[in-house]
């Protein structure tokens, strides 16, 4: 099997693995997975003969069972006497067996066992019947053949492809791979595919120093595969490639519907008619395929790109082997390709080849580079509430892009404490909390307010008053240290609300606002925060009172003419709410007539034909006339007074959109 020679280990879960060897004419090589690495395996195979030679076929194990691949063959393998067993499943085949010095070809007609008795001792001796020359049987003893050879290719096959399967058995959830090649000589076979593998981490080591600090990066690495990466080239890639899994290996069998034949009598080939006249293709499309093109002279190869940028050898090998796979690509099977740049990748190069035996990890020096370094506290009372921490401020200058990890600090050969660092592009700057800073001591005192209206709208029919309110929140820092302090505040903004009379923030980060002040050493500083937000209450000009108009002139959010104009929708709004009054009388007074009208009737119904009751019914029914004719009254003096309130509601809306007013105080 081809040796591992590059790994390419991503982020999001899957390895890229190329292998590279030499061979030498037409030849096979088997390649071993997981059962659960067969899909991935399909979709990204990739086999290159750098050398000129030709990639017949690849084949692979099936998904079947052992039972379901044997079904079709005819002979068995017993555990026990295997021998005997698989010659007694021989019966007619041909063989040739080699006894003494005489070779016996014939078929095989059964298998005998003899036993006899020697002293005391019971034997068996096996003994095989061959049909010789088709009309003699002959009989050999087991012990006395030297070798048996199949001469039916059949049986063969059978045996050979029940024997593969058997040692397939074996191997605990692997699968085959074959890789048939046909060429001449000895040449370079570079295979490639991306499979399953474990997510690669990184930790770093901050080495603080007065002079210069150091950080170290290590990457880990595991390999939890069946097979040793001996001094492979590796490398470390992050980013967010699209990955999936799609089930390739699987047989798909698609249901087909079933056509019944209409049997017709049978009839005679058709036979197509001879070609009386010839058309002759444009001789500008013939090719001569002995012909070879010549190169262009001066011209100037494009630049090979290695996407990954795994490979250790200097740049005309690596150009080279680039060269032999885009040539063994084209040969092989000519696509067309567009080019895509992926931006978003980043990739550690390992320079030294990298052992990692299999089923172990390892630890990867990815990085050792000076840097500068401040220490600073940081306080965020979400974090602690009385005390900052102690963080370095850490520039990214490595020229790196650096993976986020757990870091680990040291001062002075000290250990001080650990952090966790987010992933950092070069010259980003991040900083970095490792221990709580006891020397410092921070309160806050949070108060409220708000401030009188400052400005004054009408639009619309409504009154407009706008307000801030105002919140204040003041940080008392106490530092007890021998030494001032950098220190950085983060306080939680709110949405909507606005910075007002404080110092400009450092940085924003996505829920903070970040200060950054020098406390001094053995001093009590007072750091406060004003953040305001415009509120805003509304009134509608309709409600409005007279009262309420001398209260908005005294505070002055109206003048004289706003205020006269005001108060003709305060008298309209009067005359409305008079209406209103009326409208409701009549209807109260027409709901007194129905209940009036109501008893009457009970009244008449309990009348007789006494001369009493005929006179009494005939008061009830003018007072009945009488009520009806009020009703036509009140009912009437409704329509009145409904026509008057719509026509006053009228001038009302006209009033009020004709006020516009906007004052700032």
């Amino acid at each position: 099997m081809l040796p591992i020679q590059k790994v390419v280990l991503f982020k999001h879960g899957v390895g890229h693995f190329e292998r590279e060897g030499q061979i030498s004419g037409d030849t096979s090589i088997d390649l071993y997975f997981r059962t659960a690495e067969m899909n991935d395996v399909l979709k990204s195979l990739t086999v290159l003969d750098l050398d000129g030679g030709l990639i017949t076929s690849i084949s692979y194990e099936s998904t079947l069972s052992v039972e379901e691949q044997l079904k079709d063959i005819a002979i068995e393998l017993p555990e026990k006497e295997a021998l005997t067993g698989l010659l007694a499943q021989l019966q007619g085949a041909h063989i040739a067996v080699d006894i003494g010095s005489n070779i016996v070809t014939g078929t095989v007609t059964g298998i005998q066992t003899v036993k006899h008795q020697v002293s005391k001792t019971i034997l068996e001796n096996t003994y095989v019947s061959l049909l010789v020359n088709e009309d003699s049987l002959q009989i050999f003893d087991l012990m006395e053949i030297k070798q048996i050879t199949l001469l039916d290719e059949n049986m063969k096959k059978d045996l050979q492809h029940l024997l593969g399967v058997l040692i397939a058995t074996k191997k605990k959830d692997l699968k085959k791979l074959t890789v048939f090649l046909k060429g001449k000589g000895e040449r370079t076979l570079n295979i490639s595919y991306v499979v399953e593998a474990p997510v690669w981490k990184t930790s770093y080591r901050l080495l603080l120093n007065e002079d210069t600090s150091l950080m170290q990066g290590w990457a880990l690495v595991d390999n939890t595969q069946d097979e040793d990466w001996e001094n492979v080239s590796l490398s470390l890639v992050a980013g967010l490639p699209v990955s999936f899994i799609h089930d390739l290996y699987s047989p798909r069998h698609q249901p087909r519907p079933v056509v019944q034949i209409t049997e017709k009598t049978a009839y005679a080939p058709p036979q197509s008619e001879p070609a009386l006249e010839t058309y002759l293709a444009d001789d500008n499309l013939s090719l001569d395929l002995e012909e070879e093109s010549e190169p262009m002279m001066g011209a100037t190869p494009p630049p090979l790109v290695n996407f990954f940028g795994l490979s250790s050898t200097p740049v005309e090998e690596r150009i080279r082997k680039l060269t032999l796979k885009k040539a063994a690509l084209e040969h092989s099977v000519p696509v067309q390709t567009r080019t895509v740049e992926v931006g978003d990748l980043f990739q550690y190069e390992i320079q030294n080849p990298v052992t990692v035996r299999r089923q172990q990890s390892a630890l990867v020096p990815i990085l050792q580079a000076s840097f500068t370094a401040k220490r600073v506290a940081v306080y965020n009372p979400e974090v602690r509430l009385h005390n900052p921490m102690s963080a370095v401020l850490f520039k990214n200058t490595t020229g790196l892009t650096l993976e986020g990890g757990p870091i680990t600090l040291f001062e002075n050969d000290a250990y001080v404490g650990e952090a966790m660092l987010n992933t950092l592009k070069p010259l980003e700057e991040q900083l970095v909390s490792f221990s709580v800073e006891l020397g410092c001591v921070i309160s806050i005192d949070p108060r409220s307010d708000r401030q009188d209206v400052h400005q004054v709208q009408i639009k619309q029919g409504n009154l407009y008053l706008y307000h801030y309110e105002l919140a204040f929140k003041t940080y008392v820092i106490v530092n007890k240290n021998d030494r001032d302090l950098d220190l950085f505040m983060e306080h939680r903004f709110r949405p909507g609300w606005e910075l007002t009379d404080t110092a400009e923030p450092v940085e924003r980060t996505e829920h903070f606002y970040r200060f950054r002040l020098t406390v001094p050493a053995k001093k009590t500083t007072p750091f406060t925060v004003t953040e305001s937000i415009e509120r805003k209450s509304s009134w509608l000009l309709r409600n409005t009172s007279r009262d309420t108009l001398k209260l908005w002139m005294d505070k002055k959010y109206i003048d004289k003419k706003t205020q006269r104009a005001l108060e003709s929708v305060v008298t309209l709004t009067e005359q409305l709410v008079q209406l209103q009054r009326d409208i409701e009388s009549r209807e109260r007074d027409i709901k007194a007539i129905f209940q009036n009208q109501e008893r009457l009737r009970q009244n008449l119904k309990a009348l007789g034909n006494t001369a009493d009751e005929k006179s009494l019914r005939e008061r009830y029914l003018n007072s009945l006339a009488k009520e009806e004719d009020k009703l036509t009254e009140y009912q009437e003096d409704i329509l009145s007074l409904t026509d008057q309130k719509k026509t006053c509601e009228k001038n009302l809306q006209s009033q009020m959109n004709g006020i516009e007013w906007n004052v700032k105080l």
